[in-house]
């Protein structure tokens, strides 16, 4: 790994690895069409407007649907898919509190608007906008960070509209090219 790449977007949070300090990434408010009272950190959000750009670019809109979750809110999260979808699909889709990567304000879930209506997660998991996200995303610092047939070592679904900002777009670049997720990356090279 490049020693002057900026570790603090390389985190790994996931169900063996709990977010450690929410407050170290600055957070600011996002203009989504989607919701409102949505925060990403401040690269990421930036990042995620050029990705944006580009898929507008190409025919489709997309914005942010779930950016950064405090503890408490993720918890509300879990417990609503929980109550409604039961504990097998909530632990294959959600995180506990404090083991989120949505804590750190460096992911994103993206939404697609179409026809009139906005199509949220397993809606539109089969629609060409989320390869052409999957094949460009590098291109602006991101990761499909549960990619499909990854499940077993993410310890969640695939999930083509989550994606996780890494700044580094040679890494993202070699994530793809190479169908790896992150903890394979970051397992497999030395930080």
């Amino acid at each position: 790994m490049d020693k002057n790449m900026d570790k603090k977007y390389m985190i790994l949070v996931n169900k063996n690895n709990p977010m450690k300090d929410e407050d170290s990434y600055k957070k600011i408010e996002v203009d989504s069409k989607y919701a409102e009272d949505r925060t990403l950190e401040e690269e990421t959000y930036a990042a995620f407007l050029k990705l944006k750009d580009f898929v507008a670019s190409k025919g489709y809109t997309i914005d942010v649907e779930s950016g950064y979750r405090s503890s408490s809110y993720q918890q509300k999260v879990w417990d609503e898919v929980l109550r409604d979808k039961g504990l097998e699909h909530t632990k294959k889709y959600v995180a506990v509190p404090g083991y989120s990567e949505h804590q750190t304000g460096l992911a994103v879930d993206f939404v697609l608007y179409e026809n009139g209506k906005f199509l949220v997660d397993q809606q539109f998991e089969n629609h060409p906008v989320c390869d052409l996200v999957k094949d460009n995303a590098y291109k602006f610092g991101f990761i499909v960070r549960y990619p499909k047939g990854k499940e077993d070592i993410t310890g969640y679904n695939h999930e083509p509209w989550h994606l996780r900002y890494i700044k580094d777009t040679d890494i993202a670049k070699y994530i793809k090219d190479n169908n790896l997720c992150l903890e394979e990356y970051i397992n497999n090279t030395s930080m």
